[in-house]
């Protein structure tokens, strides 16, 4: 006799989608049926993970190195502002100019960024949980 585990992700018939930009999406009402599913896709699978409601994105699932990584590079950005504007408020003529170099490499650095985060064309794959075969 064949018997077949019955999942609630099998219930909405839905599974873990990927977005163009890579994001492996999770729509609310199927987050608890393939909240495990999409942590592994994270942890091991190397994506970013992320709920959404409505098709818009509420929140992210990504690794703690991903977000360690990006905390530190957030706190970067706000230190070398701050720098930037103790610089602008300078008299000298030489904090002058190093204010408006080093303005233009961020500038330069935040475009090529804008640029590298534009969704890529990309089939989404959808990824469903397969009953357990028994024999």
């Amino acid at each position: 006799m064949l018997e077949m585990a019955y999942t609630l992700a099998m219930a909405t018939g839905k599974g873990i989608e990927f977005a163009e930009d890579g994001v492996a999406t999770v729509g609310m009402t199927d987050a608890r049926a393939l909240l495990t599913s999409l942590i592994r896709e994270v942890r091991y699978g190397g994506e970013v993970g992320a709920f959404t409601e409505r098709g818009a994105r509420q929140a992210y699932v990504v690794t703690p190195d991903f977000y360690e990584t990006a905390a530190r590079d957030a706190a970067v950005l706000r230190e070398l502002r701050k720098h930037l504007a103790d610089l602008g408020a300078g008299d000298k003529p030489s904090d002058k100019s190093q204010t408006r170099i080093i303005s233009e490499a961020l500038s330069l650095a935040e475009r090529r960024a804008d640029e590298a985060s534009e969704p890529k064309k990309r089939k989404i794959r959808i990824v469903r949980n397969k009953p357990a075969a028994d024999d």
